[in-house]
């Protein structure tokens, strides 16, 4: 439930109730319907997750953490080893950093208030060569005799003279007050900007209005019962991700975009493969170790403008992109990478070499005698049939049959049509599925099964959510341990679908594999579909 100005009282000219050094900012103009308890865990929310406050925002590292009792008695949850406290990039901006001192505010003594949890955390922002990474003070208070009182104050760990971080109003403390079912924002100015605190246009009071706003939505919403349709960080670690994007980006983003050969826009493209590379290569550490760069390879298919594969590559990992179309953005990278981008049409092998129980018994036999009528338009003569068989296809240089190496990882990027087929490839995966095709490469559209909406209400009935559940279906039926997770790229088609471990990789492609592609509708008409992907334009997603 969000508000309008109207519904809030902009209150300066008002003594604010915590104290003389305090300036009541805005308050509710109406008693709020939550209690203490909802407001508590949704600030407590915005304490862990500040990025619900500002998008500049990355995220907060709780350092510090201590439970008090009304006798003041203490309890700690958390306290960061030195190890922990180190920020490892001697180019991010600073501010505070090495102060983990819990501050307290002087607070009105006849609210008869005491300390209930004490927090510092690190404020990381999404550009951290920008804005500074600074430590924090959260503190909640809550009521001696008045039980429904409670007060959450953030403390910065800054000076007057310092550089404020955008990402923070340039006052000395905030403090978000429920007190009388009224909800009021209030702040301790520096004394070179009281005069700013009058003015509704200045941005710092803004952000007092945008901050009421935030708690009473978050809060309303904790009370009706809210919960949230979608989980990140349920496959890697949240942190360990976040910390190499921050580093990549610094990296890659501004030569990217600044080469962009493309006609799409490259700040979506450039960013959201920069994202999709951070997750990799967290995953790949999580399955390998640190040294994962000797254990295994990728093989990027359908791999369009080559972003992702340079990344990975340009970082040291083992890998080929394959695509049926050569992009203009191949030419700009350097030679090494270029080697690494193949121009070839995906036929997987299933569908061109013998049956593994024909195998058994003809051990000699290399394909399964298939024979593919290819219509090819001419610009000058009528329109013609090329007749391939298996064997051609094997040994052209043009067709990819996806036989890796064994410690091959395959990515699906917004694959379009392979995006069914990866998972029954025979290799770890992750694909991130876009449009929905079947086995034949024709569009179709695949509804959620009734199982998965019965046991989970969060899943909606959208063509999209039906592909994602598909293609989970598909991976768990031939013995995939399947994970999803919901990257952090700026993209709606953002479901990773991730299989790692599989009992049944040494005997690929097993017959429950050729079960599932014939209860799929068959591939017929994919290896004609495929060959005619080298004559049509690109898309875009």
């Amino acid at each position: 439930m969000s508000m309008n100005r109207a519904q809030f009282k902009f209150n300066l000219d008002s003594k604010s109730i915590l104290g003389e050094q305090w300036h009541s900012m805005y308050s509710t103009r109406e008693t709020v319907k939550f209690d203490k308890a909802h407001f508590e865990t949704a600030m407590m929310n915005v304490i862990r997750e500040p990025n619900i406050n500002s998008s500049a925002i990355l995220r907060a590292d709780i350092l510090q953490e201590v439970l008090c009792d009304s006798n003041g008695n203490k309890r700690t949850l958390k306290k960061c080893q030195d190890k922990e406290l180190e920020i490892s990039d001697p180019e991010a901006k600073k501010l505070g950093v090495d102060d983990f001192d819990v501050r307290f505010p002087p607070i009105n003594p006849e609210l008869d208030l005491y300390c209930s949890t004490e927090i510092v955390r690190r404020i990381i922002p999404r550009n951290p060569y920008k804005d500074a990474i600074m430590n924090q003070t959260c503190l909640i208070l809550n009521g001696l005799k008045d039980e429904s009182t409670s007060l959450v104050i953030y403390i910065p760990h800054t000076q007057e003279g310092d550089e404020c971080p955008f990402y923070i109003p340039h006052v000395k403390a905030v403090a978000i007050f429920l007190h009388d079912k009224t909800l009021s924002v209030h702040y301790i100015s520096f004394k070179n900007n009281t005069e700013q605190l009058r003015n509704e246009s200045e941005r710092v009071v803004r952000t007092a209005w945008r901050l009421l706003e935030t708690a009473h939505k978050h809060s309303m919403g904790v009370m009706q019962g809210y919960q949230k349709r979608v989980r990140h960080d349920l496959v890697v670690n949240k942190v360990d991700f976040q910390d190499r994007y921050i580093a990549l980006k610094k990296k890659y983003s501004t030569h990217l975009v600044d080469n962009w050969q493309e006609s799409t826009d490259p700040r979506k493209h450039v960013f959201e493969d920069i994202a999709i590379a951070a997750f990799l290569i967290a995953l790949w550490t999580k399955m390998h170790g640190p040294n994962f760069r000797e254990k295994m390879q990728f093989r990027d298919l359908g791999c369009g403008n080559g972003i992702l594969c340079y990344i990975l590559l340009s970082e040291g990992i083992k890998g080929l992109g394959i695509d049926a179309r050569h992009r203009k953005s191949w030419s700009s990278f350097p030679p090494e990478i270029q080697a690494c981008l193949k121009e070839q049409i995906i036929i997987p092998s299933i569908l061109v070499r013998p049956h593994p129980e024909v195998k058994k018994r003809l051990p000699h036999l290399e394909h399964n005698g298939g024979i593919f009528p290819v219509k090819v338009a001419h610009e000058v003569i009528a329109p013609a049939t090329v007749v391939y068989t298996s064997e051609d296809l094997l040994s052209s240089p043009k067709v990819n049959v996806t036989e890796f190496p064994e410690n091959t990882f395959i990515i699906g990027n917004h694959s379009d049509e392979l995006t069914c087929w990866i998972p029954l490839l025979g290799f770890p995966f992750m694909v991130i599925p876009c449009c929905s095709h079947n086995f034949s490469g024709q569009r179709v559209r695949f509804n959620v099964r009734k199982s998965v909406k019965s046991s989970n209400s969060t899943v909606g009935n959208s063509t999209y959510a039906g592909l994602v559940d598909h293609v989970t279906c598909i991976a768990n039926r031939v013995g995939w341990k399947v994970d999803q997770e919901m990257l952090r790229i700026p993209s709606t088609r953002n479901a990773a679908v991730i299989g790692c471990e599989n009992d049944q990789l040494k005997n690929f492609p097993t017959q429950e594999v050729y079960d599932v592609i014939m209860e799929d509708g068959g591939p017929n008409g994919w290896i004609q579909n495929s060959m005619a992907l080298m004559k049509r334009n690109p898309r875009n997603h």
